[in-house]
């Protein structure tokens, strides 16, 4: 049984949302951060990196089937 060993494009699209996910959006709050108060600033706001994140996994997974 050979199994393909290949990245691909689902692999790259995963790579530039961890990007997004663990450097970007933590820089984007920590230079400019939110005028909103603090719970939404700091919970919800990285909250939506991380979901898309967590979509971007699942659809990478299951693209390898």
């Amino acid at each position: 049984m050979t199994e393909s060993r290949e990245f691909g494009r689902s692999g790259w699209v995963l790579v530039a949302v961890m990007v997004l996910a663990f450097i970007i959006a933590p820089l984007l709050i920590y230079i400019n951060p939110p005028y909103l108060p603090f719970k939404f600033a700091y919970i919800v706001v990285p909250l939506v990196p991380a979901i898309l994140l967590g979509a971007t996994a699942v659809w990478a997974a299951q693209r390898k089937i």
